[in-house]
Order: C-alpha cells, then structure tokens, then sequence
C-alpha cells in the first residue's frame, strides 16, 4: 500500500530517512539533484535545437531561439519565440516533444526506465530520490507506483493519440495525422501546450476543431488526467471508493472539479455577450468552449478562442486558473490545487474562529498551512516584481501583457497574449528564469518543507500582539 499525505504511521520512520540523510551529507542534496538534473536536460535540448538539421530551413536558429525553447519544454509551459510547425523540422519537433516528456514525467521517472531495461536493482538513496521527487512519505511500493505512472502515461497518451489521429487524417493525411495525434496527445497529458496544429500565426490555436468533441473531450481528459497526478491514480486504482481514498486525494477531486465547474460558468458569463469569442457561438458551443477554456488554458496552454480577444474580467479569471495550476506531484504547473484548497479552508477557519483546521475528518498540521501561505506569497513577490521589471525595461510593453506572460511562465502555463516574442533578451531571461523556479523551484520547495522540520529556537522570548486590520 502506499502511504499518502493523511497517513503519518510512517513505514519507512523518519529516524531511517535521517540515517540516509546523514550518510549523503558529503554528497548532493535531493534539491541539488533536482535542479542540476533540469539543468542537464535543458543544456541537452538547447545543443540539439542548436544543430542545423533541427530547423526547418536547415539553418540553425539563434543560440536565445534554441534556449528559450529547450527551458519552456522541459519546464513544460509552451511559451514559444516562433511558430513550432513553421521553425522546427520534424527532428527538431521529436526533440521538444522528448523534453516534454521528460519534464512532464520528471527525470527521475525517466531514469528509472534504465534501470528496468537494464533490470538493476535501485539502491536505497535512488529510491529515496524518487519518494520525494514524487513528494511521497514512505518507500513502500514505490518501484511499482513509478511502473504504474510510466504504463499509465503510455496507455493514456497512446489512446489520446489514436484518437486525435482518427480526427485529423480526413485532413491531414496518413502520416501527418499520426504525427499530430502523437505530439498533441503528450503534450496535453503533460500540460505543456506545445502545439504544431496552428500554421497560420496562431500558435497552437484549435479553432478550426472548436466543434468537434472528440478532440477537444480528448484534450481536456489528457490535461485532467495528467494534471491530477501520479498518487492520485494510484489511490484510484487500489481503493475505487471516494470514502476510501487518502485526504490528499479527496482534496485534489474536490477542488479539481469546483475549479472546473466554477470557471466554465464564470468564462461564459463573461464572455457571452463578446462576438469576437463566444457571441456568435450557438448555446452548446458557447458552453463547450467555456468548458475547454476552464480546463485546458489554466496549465496546458491550448485554445479553441483568440486568448488576446477575451474581455479584461476573463482574462482576470484566467490569471487566477493559471496560478491555481493542477495537483502536487502532477504534470501541471501553478502553486497547485492542494495549496489553494489549503488557504481558501484557512481563511474560512479564520472568519469561523476555529483552533483547527480539519479536512474531509483529518486535521492538518499548522505547518503546511504556514508551507502554502509561504509558497503563495513566495510566487505572488516573484509575479510582481518580474512584471515591474519588465514594464520599466520596456515600457511601450501594455503592463497587463507583461503581467499575463509572467503568470504564465512561473505557472508553466503557456498561453500567451503575443508578448513573449517582443522581449527583449533579458526580459527573455527572466521568464527563463521564472519557468525553472516554476518547475523545479516549486518542487524544491515542497520537498524541502515536507521532509524538513522547524528547527528549534534556542531562545524563546514573550509572547507579544501586533495590531492588525
């Protein structure tokens, strides 16, 4: 059985992970790993962008091109200098798709096919990597969940592919059919949002399929799946019951489907009377569009609408979505699901007066609270002070362009109002560098606070109140 979040009788006790701990002390950290591991697939992918035959002119594209594409692939966002079917050859595309997956998955995950191949044993250390790589609490079965995690990913993007194969070989063809079925089914499983279906300036836009429910069901169910996270299908698989599922995965269903429903009501409201996006669409296809834009532009990055044509209450909306993300442990990219439902449950324990915060009958300890209000304030001083900066380099920017790029970088996002490619380098260089924290950092930052405990104060000075309000 695996062990979840609401179950601290620990199989593997934290006395053992210290002795692991304390042995790899001269070695790297697993935060160290992470972030080096990222930084080796993102140097990989920019060298192999880099060669001529990557491009579809055979030429090869700028040193900034190839890193910015590499950084966004492996951190799976989707923000793109240019068009990817127009840019990359078919090589080129393989490549992105690979990072895709890989940052999808996380390479520890992937680095584990070697070891299956290979049919080593994992030591103690690996296996201690992939714990919380996967932000588990125990070792047990962890070796099976990460086979599970690596069959459900081929199952579901293989039969995501097939089917959007089916749909778009009337117009596509045989092989480019396939091509397309394959790419967008994994970068939709992993909510990257990486498309080559657009080669008309839009990137990858799905207006000319916004009527057919067999590919945008087929999208919004891979993003789903992918975004609610490997624990969760694991819990799914061995207990079935809603009533026997871990409070983790209660948490995820439960905001996963409120976010859905609370956003599909919330875009068509506000965008119903807009005839540039929902205005001129007959009633189910005005709800079926409000459904994919609550569903898939909030991680994955795809749409079925012009994003620069939704008024500025949608678009704050989507902000928020965006922000949000997907689950822990997941595909999806924002400060997650679990720590929204963390703070919205706090706030209202707070106007209720309660001494505690309970879940689903379980109680949660003050110090993930304190973790996920931490972690949001963390990413909002981040958000702010990566648009100021931004907006004071380049000042003929809309700051509300600037400040939509920068949510949709540090959440891995992708979508785009058309700001990203009149960046300057070094604006370049921030987003850079808020897609890795978005990816990698928020990752740390979750392993480090899960494993980690307060230290002790040496001193303790009185009691005092600061007044508030």
């Amino acid at each position: 059985m695996v062990v979840g979040y609401n179950d601290y009788s620990l199989l593997f006790s934290v006395k053992q992970l210290n002795m692991v701990n304390i042995k790899s002390r001269r070695k790297l950290s697993p935060a160290a790993i992470f972030a080096l591991g990222f930084l080796a697939v993102i140097t990989v992918g920019t060298i192999l962008l880099s060669l001529p035959f990557a491009s579809s002119d055979s030429n090869s594209v700028p040193l900034l091109v190839a890193l910015f594409t590499s950084v966004s692939a492996t951190c799976v966002t989707g923000l793109t200098l240019t068009d990817t079917a127009q840019t990359w050859s078919v090589f080129g595309q393989i490549v992105i798709l690979c990072l895709v997956q890989i940052g999808g998955l996380g390479f520890m995950s992937i680095t584990t096919i070697f070891f299956f191949v290979v049919n080593k044993k994992m030591g103690l250390s690996f296996r201690l990597l992939i714990v919380q790589s996967l932000s588990l609490k125990d070792m047990q079965g962890v070796i099976q969940l990460v086979r599970h995690i690596l069959i459900g990913a081929l199952l579901f993007e293989g039969l995501g592919a097939v089917i959007l194969w089916i749909r778009f070989l009337p117009v596509h063809g045989m092989w480019d059919g396939l091509k397309l079925g394959i790419f967008h089914a994994v970068s939709a499983f992993c909510n990257a949002g990486f498309g080559i279906i657009g080669t008309t300036g839009e990137l990858s836009g799905f207006s000319a399929y916004s009527e057919d429910v067999f590919v945008t069901i087929t999208l919004m169910l891979l993003v789903i799946i992918g975004g609610l996270g490997f624990f969760v299908w694991e819990d799914i698989w061995r207990n079935h019951r809603f009533t026997r599922l871990h409070l983790h995965s209660k948490l995820v269903l439960t905001m996963t489907f409120w976010i859905i429903v609370a956003g599909t009501v919330f875009f068509y409201v506000a965008e119903r009377t807009n005839p540039s996006t929902l205005g001129n669409m007959s009633l189910p296809s005005a709800l079926a569009a409000s459904l994919f834009q609550a569903v898939v532009p909030k991680t994955a990055g795809f749409s079925i609408i012009n994003q620069s044509s939704l008024s500025g209450v949608s678009l704050m909306i989507l902000m928020m979505l965006m922000l949000i993300g997907g689950s822990a442990g997941s595909t999806a990219g924002g400060i997650k699901n679990t720590t929204a439902g963390l703070l919205i449950m706090s706030t209202i324990r707070f106007i209720r007066r309660r001494s505690q915060l309970s879940i689903f009958g379980r109680t949660i300890p003050e110090q993930q609270i304190t973790s996920a209000m931490s972690l949001l304030s963390i990413v909002v001083m981040f958000i702010v002070a990566s648009s100021v900066i931004i907006a004071l380099m380049q000042p003929d920017i809309a700051f509300s362009g600037i400040l939509f790029e920068v949510i949709s970088a540090i959440t891995n996002n992708g979508s785009s109002l058309g700001v990203t490619a009149s960046l300057a380098p070094v604006s370049l260089g921030i987003l850079m560098l808020l897609m890795f924290f978005g990816r990698a950092g928020i990752m740390i930052f979750g392993i480090t606070t899960f494993f980690n405990h307060y230290v002790e104060d040496k001193i303790k000075y009185p009691d005092s109140w600061i007044m508030m309000g």
